[in-house]
């Protein structure tokens, strides 16, 4: 069966709505991250750090003209609005629960074109995300970007950021690389690879 794990992916539109109204809204690792054995199966080659107790870190599944798919971690927690990664996951007896680097080799199936955004928040700002985060319901397909967004509008880094009724991963991508690229925040933006996103090439 597809694992349907691109909120942008073409399909049949009522399986999408089943699977989304199916899907965990949002899931807390609360596994030790000091565990290999248990996660040997699905870890990537690299090592990307955990997002830290204050730390939004946003991924951004661009292998696709308007981006394939948006996910968000607040420190253990993550929403993966409209994706699959936790139902796939889960089926597996063994696994601990999600991971940054094991979300983004997820991710990675689509194509190497993931881009992760960092940011430190201050504890007013995180436990307002996370609030949100947890409060939040299913996700219709083809709306992961207008999640995401929603969840980070105008809190600390994100105030210039709105609320939205529509958004695209690859668009909602370009505001926050507004903000790493013109130092508006204090952000990151990096690859898989943990290097910096503009070794990208434009266009790519």
């Amino acid at each position: 069966m597809p694992k349907f794990k691109s909120c942008l992916r073409a399909c049949p539109l009522l399986l999408l709505i089943l699977l989304a109204a199916c899907s965990t809204p949002t899931v807390v690792r609360t596994a030790p991250h000091a565990k290999p054995a248990a996660e040997k199966s699905h870890a990537p080659s690299h090592a990307l750090g955990e997002p830290a107790a204050n730390e939004a870190v946003i991924v951004i599944n661009n292998n696709a003209g308007p981006g394939t798919h948006a996910g968000i971690f607040a420190g253990p927690r993550l929403n993966d609005p409209a994706g699959s990664y936790v139902g796939t996951r889960s089926m597996d007896k063994n696994w601990p629960g999600p991971s940054l680097a094991d979300y983004v080799e997820y991710q990675k199936e689509d194509g190497d074109k993931i881009q992760i955004y960092r940011f430190r928040l201050s504890p007013a700002d995180f436990a307002a995300l996370d609030m949100r985060m947890a409060a939040a319901g299913p996700t219709p397909p083809l709306f992961c970007a207008v999640a995401v967004q929603n969840f980070i509008a105008g809190l600390g880094p994100f105030k210039a950021i709105p609320s939205v009724g529509w958004a695209t991963p690859a668009g909602l991508a370009e505001l926050l690389d507004q903000l790493v690229d013109k130092r508006i925040a204090a952000g990151e933006c990096i690859l898989a690879d943990n290097q910096p996103c503009t070794r990208l090439a434009p266009g790519l």
